[in-house]
């Protein structure tokens, strides 16, 4: 699922590429990915909305729109964002000759002289398709159909992200916060920091990492720390992230930029999906247990358990 720097890495390239511009039209090829409201009213209310600003919030993006309204993006397992420049149209010949292609796969998406090349294998699992005025078009793929869009009013921004706890980059994320916080969880660290209530935007990847970072064992009962364990973790969540932001997040299996690359940050990572292989910083191989039936990845020698 793309986390915090991937959805930011995103955010940053919409944030340069469609602010300004107007919606035009929206289709819809599969419905349950408009989580609210109605399928009719969001289309009557989406097009012809200007894009005023792009945001992020955790995992979610948030898209500004003319007239007090936004969208609220959460990819979730497999949802990613291309940007089509002008010259592309949309062949829905599936949807009447092969049915059961068309519910897996979507529409085709083709360059005005008929032939697909490299870069529509990355159109591939369409959902929502945004047309904008200048002839670009904002897909919005997911494979696994998990990804959800919705469209609120300004006022309801509280009511649609409820829940999410404080940004790792905000000011109220203090070390003091995070301390006294954990030290009212009597659950594992790694499964308090998968809490979006905690913290918002961490998940498996940077939690793993942030944890390698502090060298904290990720079944270590979180009221168990000490203040200055918490703030070495507090420091290597922010740190983890900013790195994964630097490097435009972590491809490892789905998740693409907006123009449809992986990104670096798998190269740069030290125990998240590197069972087996030898720690970087003491030599012992990772290791990779499952938390609440979450994988977990560590060093045993850099993060003992020491206390439970």
């Amino acid at each position: 699922m793309p986390e915090l720097p991937e959805v930011e890495y995103t955010a940053r390239q919409l944030r340069t590429s469609i602010v300004g511009a107007t919606i035009s039209q929206v289709h819809v090829f599969w419905e349950r990915t408009v989580g609210h409201p109605n399928l009719a009213t969001f289309l009557l209310e989406v097009s012809e909305r200007r894009i005023e600003g792009v945001r992020r919030r955790g995992k979610f993006l948030l898209l500004d729109l003319s007239g007090g309204l936004f969208l609220s993006i959460h990819r979730r397992m497999t949802g990613n964002f291309l940007l089509l420049p002008p010259g592309w149209r949309i062949d829905t010949s599936l949807r009447t000759d092969d049915i059961a292609t068309w519910n897996t796969r979507g529409p085709i998406f083709l360059l005005e002289n008929g032939i697909e090349n490299s870069y529509s294998r990355s159109t591939a699992y369409c959902r929502i398709c945004f047309d904008l005025s200048d002839g670009r078009r904002l897909l919005f793929t997911d494979p696994r159909k998990f990804g959800r869009i919705e469209l609120w009013s300004a006022e309801r921004e509280a009511e649609a992200l409820r829940g999410l706890g404080p940004e790792p980059f905000g000011s109220d994320f203090t070390v003091e916060y995070l301390v006294g916080e954990l030290a009212r969880r009597r659950v594992g660290i790694k499964q308090a920091l998968l809490d979006q209530t905690l913290v918002a935007g961490v998940g498996n990847i940077y939690a793993d990492e942030a944890l390698f970072s502090a060298s904290i064992h990720p079944q270590r009962r979180s009221d168990s720390l000490t203040p200055a364990e918490v703030r070495l973790l507090h420091d290597g969540i922010i740190s983890v992230l900013t790195l994964g932001i630097e490097h435009g997040g972590t491809s490892f299996n789905d998740y693409r930029d907006l123009w449809g690359e992986a990104g670096d940050n798998y190269n740069h990572v030290h125990v998240y999906k590197q069972a087996g292989k030898p720690c970087l910083r003491c030599g012992t191989l990772i290791e990779r247990i499952v938390i609440a039936q979450r994988s977990a990845h560590f060093c045993p020698g850099c993060q003992k358990l020491t206390v439970l």
